[in-house]
Protein backbone atom coordinates (compact mmCIF):
# COMPACT_ATOMS: atom_id res chain seq x y z
CA UNK A 1 0.00 0.00 0.00
CA UNK A 2 2.61 2.57 0.96
CA UNK A 3 4.77 2.03 -2.18
CA UNK A 4 0.92 2.70 -4.43
CA UNK A 5 0.68 5.62 -2.46
CA UNK A 6 4.74 6.90 -2.85
CA UNK A 7 3.85 6.15 -6.59
CA UNK A 8 0.89 7.82 -6.93
CA UNK A 9 2.27 11.02 -5.44
CA UNK A 10 5.91 10.90 -7.35
CA UNK A 11 3.51 10.68 -10.80
CA UNK A 12 1.33 13.25 -9.25
CA UNK A 13 4.33 16.29 -8.61
CA UNK A 14 5.56 15.22 -12.14
CA UNK A 15 2.69 16.03 -14.37
CA UNK A 16 2.88 18.95 -16.43
CA UNK A 17 -0.28 20.24 -17.95
CA UNK A 18 0.20 22.62 -20.97
CA UNK A 19 -2.91 24.34 -23.38
CA UNK A 20 -2.66 25.83 -26.39
CA UNK A 21 -1.86 29.49 -26.88
CA UNK A 22 -3.86 31.76 -28.14
CA UNK A 23 -1.22 32.44 -31.13
CA UNK A 24 -1.49 28.66 -32.18
CA UNK A 25 -5.40 28.15 -32.18
CA UNK A 26 -5.16 31.39 -34.55
CA UNK A 27 -2.89 30.38 -36.41
CA UNK A 28 -4.06 27.07 -37.76
CA UNK A 29 -7.19 28.73 -38.80
CA UNK A 30 -5.76 29.64 -41.84
CA UNK A 31 -5.05 25.94 -43.01
CA UNK A 32 -8.66 24.82 -42.37
CA UNK A 33 -11.25 24.85 -45.50
CA UNK A 34 -14.83 24.09 -45.72
CA UNK A 35 -15.54 21.06 -48.17
CA UNK A 36 -18.84 21.43 -50.76
CA UNK A 37 -20.18 18.73 -52.12
CA UNK A 38 -23.08 17.90 -54.73
CA UNK A 39 -24.78 14.22 -53.88
CA UNK A 40 -26.13 12.41 -57.27
CA UNK A 41 -29.76 13.88 -56.28
CA UNK A 42 -28.51 17.67 -56.55
CA UNK A 43 -28.18 18.25 -52.94
CA UNK A 44 -25.64 19.94 -51.02
CA UNK A 45 -23.38 19.03 -47.89
CA UNK A 46 -20.68 20.07 -46.16
CA UNK A 47 -17.51 18.84 -44.22
CA UNK A 48 -14.12 20.32 -43.48
CA UNK A 49 -10.53 19.72 -44.96
CA UNK A 50 -6.84 21.22 -43.94
CA UNK A 51 -4.63 22.10 -45.64
CA UNK A 52 -1.71 19.65 -45.54
CA UNK A 53 0.92 20.49 -48.49
CA UNK A 54 1.04 22.77 -51.57
CA UNK A 55 -2.21 22.18 -53.48
CA UNK A 56 -2.78 19.41 -51.76
CA UNK A 57 -6.34 19.53 -49.04
CA UNK A 58 -6.73 16.39 -47.01
CA UNK A 59 -10.71 15.31 -45.46
CA UNK A 60 -12.62 12.03 -44.82
CA UNK A 61 -13.61 10.19 -48.13
CA UNK A 62 -16.77 9.67 -46.46
CA UNK A 63 -17.10 13.63 -46.93
CA UNK A 64 -16.62 13.38 -51.02
CA UNK A 65 -18.09 10.00 -51.59
CA UNK A 66 -19.74 9.24 -54.47
CA UNK A 67 -19.90 13.22 -54.74
CA UNK A 68 -20.98 14.81 -58.83
CA UNK A 69 -19.16 17.74 -57.51
CA UNK A 70 -16.79 19.01 -54.99
CA UNK A 71 -15.22 22.23 -54.16
CA UNK A 72 -13.34 23.98 -51.27
CA UNK A 73 -14.35 27.25 -49.92
CA UNK A 74 -11.90 29.80 -48.37
CA UNK A 75 -11.43 33.49 -47.45
CA UNK A 76 -14.94 34.15 -49.79
CA UNK A 77 -13.44 32.17 -52.89
CA UNK A 78 -13.68 28.94 -54.41
CA UNK A 79 -11.46 26.06 -55.80
CA UNK A 80 -12.30 22.84 -57.47
CA UNK A 81 -10.03 19.89 -57.49
CA UNK A 82 -8.36 18.51 -60.38
CA UNK A 83 -7.79 14.90 -59.01
CA UNK A 84 -6.92 13.22 -55.71
CA UNK A 85 -5.63 10.27 -53.57
CA UNK A 86 -8.06 8.09 -51.68
CA UNK A 87 -7.74 5.62 -48.86
CA UNK A 88 -11.35 4.24 -48.23
CA UNK A 89 -10.29 1.73 -45.52
CA UNK A 90 -8.82 4.46 -43.56
CA UNK A 91 -11.41 7.37 -44.93
CA UNK A 92 -8.45 9.36 -46.07
CA UNK A 93 -8.81 11.36 -48.92
CA UNK A 94 -6.59 14.40 -50.35
CA UNK A 95 -7.84 16.56 -52.65
CA UNK A 96 -5.43 17.83 -55.35
CA UNK A 97 -5.63 21.13 -56.94
CA UNK A 98 -3.82 23.55 -58.91
CA UNK A 99 -3.27 27.16 -57.86
CA UNK A 100 -4.01 26.92 -54.47
CA UNK A 101 -2.62 29.98 -52.89
CA UNK A 102 -3.33 28.53 -48.79
CA UNK A 103 -0.57 28.03 -46.55
CA UNK A 104 0.13 24.01 -45.52
CA UNK A 105 -0.36 23.25 -41.59
CA UNK A 106 2.44 21.74 -39.88
CA UNK A 107 2.24 17.98 -39.48
CA UNK A 108 2.77 16.70 -36.18
CA UNK A 109 3.18 13.08 -34.44
CA UNK A 110 0.72 10.82 -32.77
CA UNK A 111 3.59 8.75 -31.60
CA UNK A 112 4.32 11.77 -28.96
CA UNK A 113 1.05 12.06 -27.58
CA UNK A 114 -0.02 11.27 -23.93
CA UNK A 115 -3.36 10.26 -22.46
CA UNK A 116 -4.64 13.35 -21.12
CA UNK A 117 -3.20 15.64 -22.94
CA UNK A 118 -4.58 18.78 -23.97
CA UNK A 119 -5.56 18.75 -27.25
CA UNK A 120 -7.94 21.42 -29.84
CA UNK A 121 -10.23 20.80 -33.06
CA UNK A 122 -11.16 23.11 -35.26
CA UNK A 123 -13.50 22.39 -38.44
CA UNK A 124 -17.01 24.32 -39.97
CA UNK A 125 -18.68 21.90 -37.66
CA UNK A 126 -22.07 22.48 -37.85
CA UNK A 127 -22.06 24.40 -41.50
CA UNK A 128 -20.58 27.24 -39.14
CA UNK A 129 -19.54 30.53 -41.49
CA UNK A 130 -16.18 30.20 -39.70
CA UNK A 131 -13.93 27.40 -38.20
CA UNK A 132 -14.58 26.55 -34.56
CA UNK A 133 -12.59 25.69 -32.09
CA UNK A 134 -13.08 23.29 -29.25
CA UNK A 135 -10.83 22.26 -26.57
CA UNK A 136 -10.33 18.67 -24.57
CA UNK A 137 -7.95 15.89 -24.15
CA UNK A 138 -6.47 12.76 -25.30
CA UNK A 139 -8.95 10.19 -23.75
CA UNK A 140 -7.22 7.10 -25.19
CA UNK A 141 -4.80 5.57 -28.25
CA UNK A 142 -6.54 2.50 -29.92
CA UNK A 143 -3.74 0.73 -32.18
CA UNK A 144 -5.02 0.15 -36.17
CA UNK A 145 -2.59 -0.34 -38.94
CA UNK A 146 0.06 0.35 -36.68
CA UNK A 147 -0.63 3.94 -35.96
CA UNK A 148 -3.31 5.11 -33.59
CA UNK A 149 -6.99 6.12 -33.57
CA UNK A 150 -7.34 9.19 -31.35
CA UNK A 151 -10.28 9.25 -28.67
CA UNK A 152 -10.33 12.75 -27.65
CA UNK A 153 -12.89 14.77 -25.69
CA UNK A 154 -12.72 17.81 -28.06
CA UNK A 155 -16.26 17.68 -29.38
CA UNK A 156 -17.23 18.16 -32.71
CA UNK A 157 -20.56 18.08 -34.75
CA UNK A 158 -21.83 17.21 -38.12
CA UNK A 159 -19.89 19.14 -40.84
CA UNK A 160 -16.76 18.59 -38.73
CA UNK A 161 -15.58 15.42 -40.75
CA UNK A 162 -12.20 15.97 -42.17
CA UNK A 163 -11.21 18.67 -39.85
CA UNK A 164 -7.77 19.13 -37.95
CA UNK A 165 -7.01 17.81 -34.43
CA UNK A 166 -3.82 19.54 -32.79
CA UNK A 167 -1.27 19.58 -30.44
CA UNK A 168 -0.65 22.94 -28.13
CA UNK A 169 1.71 23.73 -30.87
CA UNK A 170 -0.65 23.93 -33.51
CA UNK A 171 0.33 20.86 -35.04
CA UNK A 172 -1.88 18.26 -36.76
CA UNK A 173 -1.98 15.06 -35.33
CA UNK A 174 -5.35 13.70 -37.06
CA UNK A 175 -8.62 14.11 -38.90
CA UNK A 176 -11.87 14.61 -36.88
CA UNK A 177 -13.45 11.76 -38.31
CA UNK A 178 -16.44 10.31 -36.24
CA UNK A 179 -18.11 10.07 -33.04
CA UNK A 180 -20.18 7.49 -31.20
CA UNK A 181 -23.60 7.65 -31.10
CA UNK A 182 -25.74 9.08 -27.30
CA UNK A 183 -25.70 11.67 -25.38
CA UNK A 184 -22.10 11.39 -23.89
CA UNK A 185 -20.31 10.86 -26.99
CA UNK A 186 -16.57 9.73 -27.77
CA UNK A 187 -14.56 12.12 -30.41
CA UNK A 188 -12.69 9.81 -33.28
CA UNK A 189 -9.61 11.43 -35.22
CA UNK A 190 -7.91 9.07 -37.78
CA UNK A 191 -4.06 9.68 -37.13
CA UNK A 192 -1.65 12.18 -39.14
CA UNK A 193 1.01 9.30 -40.08
CA UNK A 194 -2.19 7.83 -42.80
CA UNK A 195 -1.94 11.45 -44.50
CA UNK A 196 1.98 11.29 -44.54
CA UNK A 197 2.19 8.12 -45.92
CA UNK A 198 -0.93 9.20 -48.41
CA UNK A 199 0.92 12.46 -49.52
CA UNK A 200 4.21 10.49 -50.25
CA UNK A 201 2.88 6.90 -51.72
CA UNK A 202 -0.72 7.30 -52.77
CA UNK A 203 -1.90 7.66 -56.42
CA UNK A 204 -3.90 10.03 -58.11
CA UNK A 205 -7.11 9.32 -59.12
CA UNK A 206 -9.98 10.96 -60.52
CA UNK A 207 -13.12 11.93 -58.36
CA UNK A 208 -14.64 8.64 -58.52
CA UNK A 209 -17.42 6.20 -56.42
CA UNK A 210 -16.68 5.36 -53.18
CA UNK A 211 -14.93 1.47 -53.40
CA UNK A 212 -14.50 0.13 -50.01
CA UNK A 213 -16.40 0.65 -46.69
CA UNK A 214 -14.66 2.73 -43.84
CA UNK A 215 -13.31 0.67 -41.33
CA UNK A 216 -15.73 2.20 -38.56
CA UNK A 217 -18.39 1.97 -40.75
CA UNK A 218 -17.74 -1.47 -42.16
CA UNK A 219 -19.81 -4.67 -40.57
CA UNK A 220 -20.14 -5.58 -37.23
CA UNK A 221 -17.35 -8.23 -36.61
CA UNK A 222 -14.79 -6.28 -39.18
CA UNK A 223 -14.67 -3.33 -37.02
CA UNK A 224 -11.87 -2.82 -34.61
CA UNK A 225 -12.14 -4.58 -31.24
CA UNK A 226 -12.29 -0.82 -29.72
CA UNK A 227 -15.92 -0.18 -31.44
CA UNK A 228 -17.36 -3.77 -30.70
CA UNK A 229 -16.50 -3.18 -27.02
CA UNK A 230 -18.01 0.19 -27.16
CA UNK A 231 -21.13 -1.23 -28.16
CA UNK A 232 -21.02 -3.76 -25.81
CA UNK A 233 -20.21 -1.21 -22.74
CA UNK A 234 -23.27 0.91 -24.27
CA UNK A 235 -25.55 -2.06 -24.35
CA UNK A 236 -24.16 -3.37 -20.73
CA UNK A 237 -23.75 -6.68 -22.27
CA UNK A 238 -20.92 -7.39 -19.82
CA UNK A 239 -20.18 -10.91 -21.10
CA UNK A 240 -20.15 -10.24 -24.68
CA UNK A 241 -17.81 -7.52 -23.39
CA UNK A 242 -15.73 -9.88 -21.61
CA UNK A 243 -15.38 -12.10 -24.69
CA UNK A 244 -14.74 -9.49 -26.89
CA UNK A 245 -11.76 -8.09 -24.79
CA UNK A 246 -9.89 -11.59 -24.65
CA UNK A 247 -10.10 -11.76 -28.44
CA UNK A 248 -8.76 -8.24 -28.05
CA UNK A 249 -6.09 -8.85 -25.50
CA UNK A 250 -4.93 -12.27 -27.44
CA UNK A 251 -4.63 -10.34 -30.92
CA UNK A 252 -2.86 -7.59 -29.44
CA UNK A 253 -1.40 -8.47 -26.16
CA UNK A 254 0.49 -4.93 -25.44
CA UNK A 255 -2.70 -2.83 -25.88
CA UNK A 256 -3.93 -1.12 -22.68
CA UNK A 257 -7.07 -0.58 -23.96
CA UNK A 258 -7.38 -3.99 -24.66
CA UNK A 259 -6.46 -5.04 -20.80
CA UNK A 260 -8.80 -2.03 -19.49
CA UNK A 261 -11.96 -3.39 -21.69
CA UNK A 262 -11.76 -6.55 -19.88
CA UNK A 263 -11.35 -5.29 -16.39
CA UNK A 264 -14.32 -3.37 -16.71
CA UNK A 265 -16.03 -6.20 -17.74
CA UNK A 266 -14.83 -8.27 -14.43
CA UNK A 267 -15.65 -5.36 -13.01
CA UNK A 268 -19.00 -5.33 -14.24
CA UNK A 269 -19.53 -9.23 -13.40
CA UNK A 270 -18.18 -8.02 -9.74
CA UNK A 271 -15.52 -9.98 -10.07
CA UNK A 272 -13.55 -7.81 -7.70
CA UNK A 273 -10.07 -8.92 -7.43
CA UNK A 274 -9.43 -9.68 -11.07
CA UNK A 275 -10.87 -5.99 -12.12
CA UNK A 276 -7.99 -5.38 -9.59
CA UNK A 277 -5.15 -6.80 -10.66
CA UNK A 278 -5.88 -6.10 -14.36
CA UNK A 279 -6.11 -2.33 -13.42
CA UNK A 280 -2.83 -2.45 -11.58
CA UNK A 281 -1.58 -3.69 -15.03
CA UNK A 282 -3.04 -0.73 -17.24
CA UNK A 283 -1.54 2.02 -15.00
CA UNK A 284 1.32 0.48 -14.48
CA UNK A 285 1.43 0.46 -18.07
CA UNK A 286 0.11 3.67 -18.36
CA UNK A 287 -0.43 5.79 -15.31
CA UNK A 288 -1.77 8.44 -16.66
CA UNK A 289 -5.32 6.01 -17.93
CA UNK A 290 -7.80 8.30 -16.07
CA UNK A 291 -10.27 5.72 -16.68
CA UNK A 292 -8.48 3.03 -15.51
CA UNK A 293 -7.71 5.44 -11.65
CA UNK A 294 -11.24 5.94 -11.69
CA UNK A 295 -12.34 1.99 -11.09
CA UNK A 296 -9.09 1.97 -8.80
CA UNK A 297 -10.66 4.38 -7.41
CA UNK A 298 -13.87 2.57 -7.14
CA UNK A 299 -12.09 -0.43 -5.70
CA UNK A 300 -10.79 1.65 -2.74
CA UNK A 301 -13.79 3.04 -1.88
CA UNK A 302 -15.75 -0.06 -1.90
CA UNK A 303 -12.65 -1.86 -0.25
CA UNK A 304 -12.97 0.98 2.38
CA UNK A 305 -9.34 2.15 1.65
CA UNK A 306 -9.58 5.79 2.21
CA UNK A 307 -5.66 6.42 2.00
CA UNK A 308 -5.79 4.71 -1.17
CA UNK A 309 -9.26 6.84 -2.39
CA UNK A 310 -7.30 10.04 -1.09
CA UNK A 311 -4.24 9.45 -3.15
CA UNK A 312 -6.26 8.21 -6.17
CA UNK A 313 -8.34 11.60 -6.16
CA UNK A 314 -5.83 13.98 -5.62
CA UNK A 315 -4.42 12.27 -9.07
CA UNK A 316 -7.69 12.34 -10.89
CA UNK A 317 -8.26 15.95 -10.22
CA UNK A 318 -5.44 16.56 -11.96
CA UNK A 319 -5.71 13.93 -14.92
CA UNK A 320 -9.78 14.73 -15.07
CA UNK A 321 -11.57 16.14 -12.60
CA UNK A 322 -14.72 15.74 -13.64
CA UNK A 323 -14.03 11.79 -13.51
CA UNK A 324 -14.46 12.41 -9.51
CA UNK A 325 -18.37 12.82 -9.85
CA UNK A 326 -18.23 9.02 -11.49
CA UNK A 327 -16.81 7.40 -8.25
CA UNK A 328 -19.17 9.05 -5.68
Amino acid sequence: MCKLLTFLFILFSQIVFATPTDEATFAVASSVVKVHVIDSKGNHGVGSGIVVADNQVATNCHVVANAQGVQIGKLGEAFSPISMKADWRHDLCILQFKFLDLKPITLGDTKKLNYEQSVFSKSFGGNAVKPIISFGQIKALYALDNENIIQSSAGFAMGASGGGLFDDEGRLIGLTTFKSPGRYAYYYSIPVEWIKHLLSQGKEIQLTAQTELPFWDAPFEKRPYFMQAYDAVREAQWDRLKEISALWVKNEPQSSEALFSGAIARFELKDYETAQKVLNEVVKKNPRHAQAQLYLLKLAKLNHDANQAQAIETLLSQLDESLLKEAQ
